[in-house]
């Protein structure tokens, strides 16, 4: 019989279960970045990036059809090959602004990710309502980064990153309060931990992006 985590001790049972998943595949992503700079040529590793998408796919397609959660194999898989897809990106900040920018980035991201998880998870307000919202404002980011594509003006490029900060640290106060006050099961801690990991890996690009254009290089 699956147990469903409802009262406050067992919701505080979740939450450190989906923060220890959310943790080991940040791990994972990490070996994938490693993997990938040993072994994947950059020209390649966006292929990674297709492969963790399609992954997403047919896990949510899964999911629909079988009533179930994601399983933690399609979570690493998609964790380690994100990894993969995102090293020649931190390879490409790492020559333009230095290693210690980057981790100053990452530090800022984890402050930034963690005051506001934190907020969320303390705060007596609930955060759930604002899911159709963040989906729409995803929405007009993809294609306001397309239309981005055809310009080079710093200033629109800054401002894109400002946007995305601001939407996946909504998606932070969003899915903690998800988390928070629904009804879960143990099946389901694989999928809670992945939408913290998807929020935090969005908003430490963003957050190099915005860093790298005040610490360029001479």
């Amino acid at each position: 019989m699956e147990k469903y985590y409802f009262d406050e001790s067992d919701n505080k049972n979740l939450i450190s279960k989906v923060l220890a998943e959310f943790f080991i595949m940040l791990l994972i992503c990490t070996t994938g970045m490693i993997f990938g700079k040993l072994f994947v040529p950059v020209q390649f590793a966006f292929l990674a990036g297709i492969g963790s998408f399609i992954v997403l796919i047919m896990a949510a397609i899964s999911k629909r059809r079988e009533n179930r959660s994601y399983s933690r194999l399609n979570c690493f898989s998609v964790a380690f090959l994100m990894g993969i897809s995102i090293y020649p990106t931190i390879l490409y900040y790492v020559s333009g602004i230095g290693s210690e920018m980057v981790l100053i980035s990452l530090g800022i991201t984890t402050v930034m990710f963690g005051g506001i998880a934190l907020y969320s998870y303390k705060s007596k307000r609930e955060f759930s309502f604002m899911g159709s919202t963040l989906y729409a404002g995803l929405i007009a980011l993809v294609l306001i980064t397309v239309v981005g594509l055809f310009f080079k003006y710093e200033v629109y490029h800054l401002a894109l990153s400002w946007l995305g900060i601001m939407i996946f640290s909504g998606y932070v106060l969003h899915d903690v309060s998800i988390i928070k006050t629904g009804a879960f099961t143990e099946d389901d801690v694989p999928t809670l931990a992945m939408s913290l990991f998807l929020d935090f890996i969005n908003i430490f690009i963003y957050v190099l992006r915005i860093v790298s254009r005040f610490s360029r290089r001479d």
